[in-house]
């Protein structure tokens, strides 16, 4: 016990006595840890922005046309065959949604700017958010559209402002005049900084081109109790189609994920990132280390000399690691939270800094530290302590 309070001691003191190579030291691991959590954040940003629509749909099951890319890509199916799928004796109900990127006219600034419209048959609760079912019979009304608070500013102008303000306005999409009747929160995502949400009626009325009998996607929902993996499987072989796929809740998440995360790379781009993190972090505690390890060679000699076992030097450059990972993962922290707070309110992604996030974060960087230690330790190793004194 007091050789482990000895070491602490020593490892400390080794650590603190140049202060401007501690305070360098820290800073690399802060950089380090903000690169890695930035990276980590914007990842999870993207996965959640990717599939929100998809995590709120009111549907066990899900008919999804064969050749689907990602959300908001323009693909469609035919409508019968949900008409087909709602023959299975276990289905409770099926419903068509569709989607489709419009125009919305900047309020501020007259700017027309792509927006995700979502069209949904009013009444049926095809998306399970609070505000849209709370104010769904307005969508039965034509021209009237429901508008997401979380949507860019910067792109559509202050619409919750001045609806929070005036109540109910006009508003032009793709030239076309609608009113604003209600807000709602869903958030941004890569295909669009803003989604509106209308009744089939107002849908079509805005995109003649797209078709009723040609829905972007089916919602199937299962009666209570029946298990949906069994209930694809059945339906899809009763459907035999080749133009569609039957697809649970989860599926069709997994898919949206695997779109951007394989076909679009941008998975990779983030882990690319993160690993650029620890390399950067690796680098510099292992100079640091180094460093100090050579400078205080003498020191070590003589400890050596007086029997101490190479795990005593280990030990000391462990608590060396482990001190450098904690200075620096603590500002490294809050940067990154600021960071993240800054860039959820500029881009209307949704970046929380969870405690997963964080503790793997932690993970990372005390390993990081720790084996750029053990790769610094090697220079005494290998050294013999009658020649450190030569």
């Amino acid at each position: 016990m007091a050789e482990r309070g000895a070491r602490f001691s020593l490892a400390w003191r080794l650590l603190a006595f140049e202060h401007r190579r501690l305070a360098a030291a820290a800073a690399g691991v802060a950089f380090a840890v903000i690169l890695m959590l930035v990276q980590i954040g914007f990842y999870g940003a993207m996965i959640a922005s990717a599939t929100q629509v998809h995590r709120n749909i009111n549907a066990d099951l899900v008919l999804v046309p064969a050749d689907f890319e990602y959300f908001g890509s323009v693909h469609n199916f035919a409508r019968v065959r949900l008409m087909q799928a709602a023959a299975d004796p276990e289905v409770a109900d099926v419903t068509p949604i569709y989607v489709s990127l419009v125009n919305f006219k900047n309020v501020d600034t007259g700017d027309y700017r792509s927006i995700m419209a979502i069209g949904v048959v009013p009444g049926r609760h095809e998306l399970m958010l609070p505000q849209v079912l709370a104010h769904e019979d307005r969508l039965k009304i034509a021209g009237h559209v429901l508008f997401d608070r979380r949507s860019l500013k910067a792109y559509y102008g202050d619409v919750p402002g001045r609806f929070e303000k005036r109540g109910p306005f006009r508003a032009l999409i793709d030239g076309h005049a609608v009113t604003v009747d209600g807000l709602f929160d869903l958030g941004t995502s890569f295909i669009a900084f803003g989604n509106v949400v209308m009744g089939t009626q107002t849908f079509f009325a805005l995109r003649p081109d797209q078709r009723p009998d040609l829905p972007s996607f089916g919602l199937i929902k299962l009666k209570p109790g029946v298990d949906p993996d069994a209930a694809r499987a059945r339906i899809a072989r009763a459907l035999n189609a080749s133009d569609v796929v039957v697809e649970t809740k989860q599926q069709f998440i997994q898919r949206e994920v695997d779109y951007w995360n394989e076909t679009a790379a941008i998975g990779f781009i983030f882990i690319v990132g993160t690993l650029m993190g620890l390399f950067v972090g690796s680098v510099v505690v292992y100079q640091i280390l180094f460093t100090d390890v050579t400078e205080h060679l003498p020191e070590y000699a003589t400890l050596k000399a007086m029997g101490y076992p190479d795990r005593f030097f280990a030990g000391i450059v462990f608590e060396q690691s482990v001190f450098l990972s904690l200075l620096g993962f603590v500002p490294g922290l809050v940067l990154s939270w600021l960071i993240y707070r800054y860039t959820a309110a500029t881009t209307g992604y949704t970046m929380d800094l969870t405690f997963p996030k964080a503790a793997g974060a932690l993970v990372l960087t005390t390993g990081m530290c720790v084996i750029a230690g053990l790769l610094a330790m090697r220079r005494l190793r290998q050294a013999d302590p009658a020649e450190l004194f030569r």
